[in-house]
C-alpha cells in the first residue's frame, strides 16, 4: 500500500507542479472510527509523513480510494506550501482546518469529475464513486449537509471545542463542494439557512477562501469561535 500510496503522491505533485522531495513514510490503518483517512498536523508539523487510513479501506472500489488520496494529498500540499511559519501552531491548525479543508474537498472533487466528466459539469447528471458504490453529485452535498446537521446538533449539546471542529470540518466540505456549481452562493446560502446560520459570517469566510486571502482567515475564525460562544481552545491534532 505504500508503495502504490506514493504512486499516487508523485503523480498528484507533478499535476500541480510541486517541487518537494518529501515522500510518505508509513501508511497506519488506524483511522479515527467513522474517517476514511487523515494526517495528524502535530506529526506533519514534526516532519514526520504519516498517512493514516480506514482498517476497511481494502475492501474499497479502487476508484473511490484514488478519491480519498487525492483529498489527503491536498492538505499535504497545503501544509508544505502554506503561508505561515511552522513555529506559529496555531496559524497552521486554523489554515489546515479551514482552508484546506475546503481546498481538499474542492480539488479532490473536481479531479474526480475532470476524470469522469471532461465536457463539462452537469449536477444532475455527475455521479461519483464512494466505497462501494456510486454517489450522485447532488446526494453528496445533501449528505454532507445532513452530517452537517447531526454535528451542529451535537455541538449544540455540547458546546466544545471538539464539538464545533467537527461541525467546521463538514461546513469546509459543503463550502469545496459547491465552489464547482455555478450557483455556488445560493447553494452555501441554501445550506447555511439549513443549518439555522448566519449567512453574513461563513459567506465572507467563503469569500477569502475563495480569494486565497490567507492572512485574513484567522481574524475571521476569532470573530466565528466568538460567534459560535467558545474560545479556540487547544488544536485538534488531526485532518480528514
Amino acid at each position: 500500500m505504500l508503495k502504490y500510496v506514493n504512486k499516487i503522491w508523485d503523480i498528484y505533485k507533478e499535476k500541480y507542479h510541486l517541487e518537494s522531495s518529501v515522500q510518505i513514510e508509513e501508511v497506519r490503518f488506524d483511522a479515527e472510527k467513522g474517517i476514511d483517512s487523515s494526517f495528524d498536523i502535530k506529526e506533519l508539523y514534526s516532519g514526520r509523513w504519516i498517512l493514516h487510513l480506514n482498517k476497511d479501506i481494502h475492501s474499497y472500489r479502487s476508484d473511490y480510494v484514488d478519491y480519498i488520496l487525492w483529498h489527503e494529498f491536498t492538505h499535504l500540499y497545503d501544509f508544505l506550501t502554506q503561508p505561515y511559519e511552522y513555529k506559529v501552531m496555531r496559524k497552521i491548525y486554523l489554515y489546515m482546518n479551514t482552508y484546506s479543508e475546503y481546498h481538499a474537498s474542492r480539488r479532490a472533487l473536481g479531479w474526480a469529475l475532470e476524470k469522469l466528466y471532461p465536457k463539462g459539469l452537469d449536477p444532475d447528471k455527475c455521479v461519483l464513486p464512494s466505497a462501494h458504490r456510486e454517489i450522485s453529485l447532488r446526494k453528496l452535498v445533501s449528505d454532507t449537509l445532513h452530517q452537517a446537521e447531526l454535528s451542529r446538533a451535537w455541538f449544540i449539546e455540547n458546546p466544545s471545542h471538539q464539538a464545533f471542529h467537527v461541525y467546521l470540518r463538514y461546513l469546509m466540505y459543503l463550502m469545496g463542494y459547491a465552489s464547482h456549481f455555478e450557483n455556488k452562493e445560493d447553494i452555501l446560502g441554501f445550506c447555511l439557512d439549513d443549518l439555522k446560520e448566519e449567512k453574513d459570517i461563513y459567506q465572507k469566510l467563503f469569500k477569502i477562501m475563495e480569494e486565497k486571502d490567507f492572512f485574513k482567515i484567522l481574524p475571521h475564525m476569532d470573530e466565528i469561535y466568538k460567534s459560535a460562544g467558545i474560545s479556540d481552545g487547544e488544536p485538534v491534532g488531526s485532518i480528514s
